[in-house]
């Protein structure tokens, strides 16, 4: 079935009071061999949307990935998924119960370390592999394990085993841990003890991830400045299908310029102001002159209509000054 794509600008509200919001790209690895029973795996997959809950999920910020392994690997969310988070946290709450003999560790961080982290396309966001574990590799399978999290870490790729229950092996969990100063082990003793533990790991998560950049500010005021033959528009900005500006016209004053020069300033400026879209949705005008001092002729709290400017311009007069500021 098909689902709406995630639009970024009509972000989902928090579930909670407790929600990180860095640079992050997640990925949840679940253990589906049959150490867990189904009805455990229901438990694991309860806390995996739990977590969820609690990051600011999108592409902009968290990012998430869910796949579940056992002798291969199955991604049912990607990192590049641009769904709601909603939408996410049914899809992982619908993970299918493997049951298998075996789950492969050293398999599934070769699959991260090549299919999913193959290409870092967010190089300031942290990167962060949370291995939930509740069973032992056999030995055979484990011996490439060391070169795989040793490949994650060249990716800074920081990997946090969550080891569940009786039958995980600690000697597997620790070799990861020794690999990395910010690979962290969390020791769990069954499923029901996700869920006391949750708000620990996902701010251990958080902390490691940095802060996502202030929004940007708005493009500063255009500005105009206007002397005989001469028209400079500085727009930092750019160029827009509807034109909303601040402008600025800077008409000189001075002796220097005398006041048949500033009267053709006058007309440059009129004809100028009269091939725009002045109004309170458009260009909005601003008129200073200066010479010794510096006089308003017509602000932006004035009304903004093209006939008030253009028949205040019309009455400015030339001021003189034998110096300008």
């Amino acid at each position: 079935s098909s689902t709406t794509p995630y639009v970024e600008d009509t972000p989902e509200p928090p579930l909670h009071d407790f929600y990180c919001s860095k640079l992050l790209d997640l990925v949840f690895l679940l253990d589906g061999s049959s150490r867990l029973s189904e009805a455990e795996f229901e438990v694991l997959k309860t806390f995996v949307v739990g977590m969820m809950e609690r990051l600011h999920i999108s592409q902009k910020r968290i990012r998430v990935a869910v796949v579940e392994y056992h002798d291969g690997s199955h991604a049912y969310i990607e990192l590049t998924a641009r769904k709601r988070p909603s939408e996410l946290r049914r899809i992982a709450s619908q993970v299918k119960y493997a049951g298998s003999q075996v789950a492969s560790t050293s398999e599934v961080l070769k699959y991260t370390l090549f299919q999913i982290f193959g290409k870092v396309d967010r190089p300031e966001a942290s990167r962060i592999i949370l291995l939930l574990t509740a069973s032992q590799e056999p030995p055979k399978l484990a011996r490439n394990l060391v070169r795989y999290v040793q490949g994650l870490k060249k990716k800074k790729v920081i990997v946090i085993p969550v080891g569940i229950g009786p039958h995980v092996s600690l000697k597997q969990i620790r070799l990861i841990e020794k690999q990395a100063p910010q690979n962290k082990v969390f020791l769990l003793s069954g499923v029901d003890e996700l869920e006391q533990r949750r708000d620990e790991i996902v701010n251990y998560l958080c902390d490691l991830a940095p802060e996502a950049p202030a929004p940007t500010q708005p493009p500063p005021v255009a500005e105009v400045t206007m002397a005989p033959g001469i028209f400079e528009v500085s727009s930092p900005g750019p160029k827009r299908k509807s034109m909303v500006l601040d402008v600025v016209f800077v008409l000189e004053g001075s002796d220097e310029v005398g006041e048949a020069n500033f009267n053709k300033s006058k007309e440059f400026l009129e004809e100028v102001i009269q091939r725009m879209d002045v109004g309170q949705d458009g260009i909005h005008i601003t008129v200073l002159q200066y010479a010794y001092t510096v006089t308003v002729e017509y602000t932006f709290n004035e009304a903004q209509s093209k006939g008030d400017v253009l028949r205040h311009v019309r009455e400015i007069h030339y001021h003189g000054g034998n110096r300008t500021n």
